[in-house]
């Protein structure tokens, strides 16, 4: 059937041009489909169709190579993600998880069942609040890590925190991208996996990440429930998913999950608390001015959220541990807010180096395509670099305020978390912004609604490319150099890294690896089962075992000590029933 777009200048410059309509479709035939499942994108659609069928009728397919790039992506951080998965299996319980988990652990040996562990776990949870922290639902985890039930299940854990990571980023992602910014699942991939390889591989302190449960479920775990927080959030506001409006029940199941989160969020730790309290709080506010009925869905989870932490900070336990730990070290209120203030400033720099560079050139033409697609306009280019930066300082002020300084690994890992999500944020609002500047540039005309008006934009556009010399390199071709040029030097790097012993532990994986490749990780494991085999089939109470003499760096996080004056030897002798458990160097006897 002849349509009105065989009659337009458009179809006559894509008959004289395979370049130009190539080229157009190219920038219009993804648009095309994730138009179809979203509102937002529908208003695209006019161009699409025309140019769309003009490029059909000619027969023409290129390689996306968007979608190449997700596909070599998805495959480097699935080989990232399986070798920490697999080093899993040699993971093992230390320190603050027996601290934690012994009641629970004692009532299962004592033949109480589950639900005598889920008892000792709540009391645990009431006795720290009044002698230690306030953190109600992390306590309450941590006592039930998978230790208590058998040490052969204790590296499940590190492949919950490691999944928790990957779908709560991927959900978060998903939102951004497909939700708001109409992008395809291609785009989301790409976006997805580099925020996943720099979190999973870049963190300031592996081992306190993912396998050591009691840091990891503290921080990991709960920097994945802001993520997933996040997406509900965002598709509350918009009263929509990318599949259509949000029914009133499923607006309703969605206010109660986040209302279930926000309790949860609410008493774990304090730097994710701060975040989320001010994030919302903001995000609740602008919603109430902009969109006013949706933003009201927030507001129960913001109140739950503010209570519970406030709650978790008020808790008795909290003043006890500052005047035992950390006597005079507090910042006090104007000191933290100044070291807060330059600390953020200081890692911002510190934590931009070679491999983030590399991912941010990737999302470049990713983020240029979606804002092409897009009805964003992208204005006031320094406001999410403010807020984000805002919220990033605000990450510092527990420590700070309690102990004077940023804090150990494990609290600087979910800082740097939020460090990637803020500068994807930001690197995709700044590149929005730039390619609405060029659009104005070139003469580029927009409906009233931002987006770009259907046969006049492919007629610009078609027009541009015709006027082309025809020798002049397609750009799915250019693009597809850049991608490869850059995807070849993070390949590059990495092999460098790896083959490079003084940085082999520099990258998560390529450290893991290294271990189970030399057998390291196999020799902890079995180091560590000899010794608690030898705990639980010794009958003297007072018993002497070797240090380890193996230590992945992934995996390990200390060794007891060879005197009963500290909670860990103390609470490994607890748990096997001894007086006492003490180490000693096996190189000294």
């Amino acid at each position: 059937m002849e349509t009105e777009t065989q009659h337009t200048p458009a179809a006559r410059a894509a008959d004289s041009s395979q370049p130009a309509a190539d080229h157009v479709a190219a920038h219009f035939a993804p648009a095309r489909s994730a138009g179809a499942r979203g509102q937002d994108l529908s208003r695209n659609a006019p161009a699409a169709d025309e140019v769309g069928s003009a490029h059909r009728e000619l027969g023409s397919r290129r390689a996306d190579p968007v979608c190449v790039l997700s596909v070599v992506l998805c495959i480097i951080v699935a080989l990232a993600l399986g070798v920490m998965v697999a080093i899993s299996a040699f993971d093992h319980s230390y320190a603050d998880d027996w601290h934690y988990g012994v009641d629970a652990h004692l009532a299962l040996e004592a033949g109480e069942g589950p639900s005598g562990a889920v008892a000792a776990a709540l009391q645990q949870t009431l006795d720290t609040f009044e002698s230690w922290q306030g953190t109600y639902s992390a306590i309450f985890l941590m006592s039930l890590q998978p230790g208590v039930f058998s040490e052969s299940l204790y590296g499940l854990g590190a492949v919950f925190i490691i999944a928790a990571l990957v779908l709560a980023t991927g959900y978060a992602v998903g939102v951004a991208v497909r939700d708001v910014a109409g992008g395809d699942r291609s785009s989301w991939l790409v976006l997805t996996c580099l925020v996943l390889f720099l979190q999973t591989q870049l963190v300031p302190s592996p081992v306190e990440a993912f396998w050591w449960y009691n840091s990891a479920i503290y921080y990991t775990f709960y920097h994945s429930l802001m993520l997933f927080g996040a997406g509900l959030v965002v598709r509350l506001l918009r009263g929509r998913t990318r599949r259509g409006p949000l029914t009133a029940g499923g607006t309703a199941v969605r206010t109660l999950v986040l209302c279930a989160l926000a309790f949860v969020v609410a008493g774990g730790n304090f730097v994710t608390g701060i975040v989320c309290v001010l994030a919302l709080l903001a995000v609740t506010v602008a919603g109430i001015v902009r969109v006013r009925t949706r933003a009201l869905a927030l507001v129960p989870a913001l109140a739950i959220l503010v209570c519970g932490f406030a709650c978790s900070m008020a808790a008795p336990g909290n003043a006890e541990r500052q005047v035992t730990q950390f006597p005079g070290d507090g910042a006090g209120v104007v000191g933290t807010m100044a070291r807060s203030a330059l600390a953020g400033f200081e890692y911002s720099l510190l934590w931009i180096n070679g491999l983030l560079v590399v991912a941010l050139l990737l999302t470049v033409p990713v983020f240029w395509r979606l804002a092409r697609r897009n009805t964003c306009s992208y204005r006031l280019p320094a406001l999410p670099v403010l807020v984000m930066l805002a919220l990033f300082m605000a990450s510092f002020t527990p420590t700070f305020f309690s102990m004077g300084n940023v804090g150990p690994g494990r609290v600087q890992n979910i800082r740097y978390d939020l460090f990637v999500m803020a500068a994807m944020l930001c690197a995709g609002w700044l590149v929005g912004w730039a390619a609405r500047r060029w659009e104005r540039l070139h003469g580029v005309a927009r409906a009233e609604d931002g987006a770009p008006l259907g046969a006049a934009y492919a007629d610009l556009v078609l027009k541009r490319e015709t006027s082309q010399s025809a020798s002049a390199p397609h750009p799915a071709r250019v693009l597809g150099a850049y991608f490869g040029a850059v995807a070849l030097t993070l390949v590059l790097v990495l092999a460098a890294l790896a083959v490079d012993e003084r940085h082999r532990d520099d990258l998560t994986s390529i450290s893991a690896a290294a271990s189970l490749i030399s057998g390291e990780a196999a020799d902890y494991d079995e180091q560590v089962r000899a010794r608690l085999a030898y705990l639980e089939e010794t009958p003297e109470s007072q018993v002497e075992v070797a240090y380890y003499t193996a230590g992945p760096k992934v995996l390990f996080m200390g060794d007891i000590r060879d005197n009963m004056d500290n909670y860990i030897n103390y609470r490994l002798a607890q748990w096997y029933g001894k007086d006492s458990v003490i180490g000693y160097n096996p190189n000294l006897r």
